[in-house]
């Protein structure tokens, strides 16, 4: 099971402390397009009755995870959160080595390049670059795309066991149920074309201007899976260039990390490559 993977009966363990899971639920309300909430916002974005939300802000903007917004009733992330992201992203090491690689990779072909990670029903970005003067989309290091309509989703599902694919999403379905039909018919080429070619392309689908494909980042061991995805307007990084250039490129930036992805040892313990 994934790590991300949060079973109901795991809410119910005697172990699992309550109040600390509404606490992160909380910073979790808190996006790049949502950078100050109020209570009753923070309220109705969580299901939580508006006076646990206040006494949860105020040990939050006590110990330094919110801080005021621009206005009383706003609050913000604050540097606590930053400095816990921070940490997060470069623990392994990754984020730090992919950099300059991505740039290099970035600035040569003039693309955007994201590495991310899976958590919940998305991934999130650890580590992005961008030439400057391309076609440039409103994603940054902490962004989460939806695993059923991104590149760096559809290389992460390509990539894990077909029982762990199954699980992840029947949870997807039921979470969008709506939208599945269309999200299945795309997560079942991308899973195709990555078996016959060791990639996934997105062309136009999560963005009408911009292309891009996506490979899988996956650890010596077999049992992490992260993804590299890089693309740029559809004027310019045509389906062909992407397939004769990109593709070779990023599969070779992916060898270059994949390395990096801690494994685990026997009994449990974890080690870097």
């Amino acid at each position: 099971m994934d790590k991300t993977d949060m079973q109901e009966e795991d809410t119910k363990h005697p172990m699992f402390v309550t109040a600390l899971a509404r606490g992160l639920e909380i910073l979790k309300c808190f996006t790049a397009d949502r950078q100050e909430l109020g209570t009753t916002e923070i309220a109705r974005e969580t299901g939580l009755a508006q006076s646990t939300v206040w006494r949860l802000c105020y040990t939050l903007t006590t110990l330094g995870y919110l801080v005021p917004g621009r206005t009383p009733d706003r609050l913000r992330i604050g540097a606590g959160v930053l400095l816990l992201g921070h940490a997060a992203i470069t623990h392994t090491g990754i984020a730090e080595f992919a950099q300059p690689l991505m740039k290099e990779l970035a600035d040569s072909f003039e693309v955007s390049v994201s590495l991310g990670e899976r958590y919940r029903d998305g991934m999130v970005i650890v580590q992005r670059s961008e030439a400057r003067g391309i076609l440039s989309v409103n994603l940054h290091v902490g962004s989460s795309l939806d695993l059923a309509n991104s590149s760096l989703g559809w290389a992460y599902l390509a990539a894990i066991g077909d029982e762990a694919r199954e699980a992840l999403m029947a949870k997807l379905r039921a979470s969008a149920p709506d939208e599945w039909e269309a999200k299945s018919r795309d997560i079942a080429e991308a899973i195709r074309n990555y078996r016959r070619s060791g990639f996934v392309f997105n062309l136009g689908k999560s963005h009408r201007d911009i292309n891009a494909i996506g490979v899988p980042v996956i650890s010596a061991d077999g049992k992490r899976v992260m993804a590299l995805t890089c693309g740029g307007a559809r004027s310019h990084m045509t389906r062909e260039r992407l397939v004769s250039v990109l593709v070779p490129e990023l599969q070779a930036l992916a060898q270059r990390i994949a390395p990096l992805i801690p494994v685990d040892e026997p009994g449990g313990a974890r080690r870097k490559r």
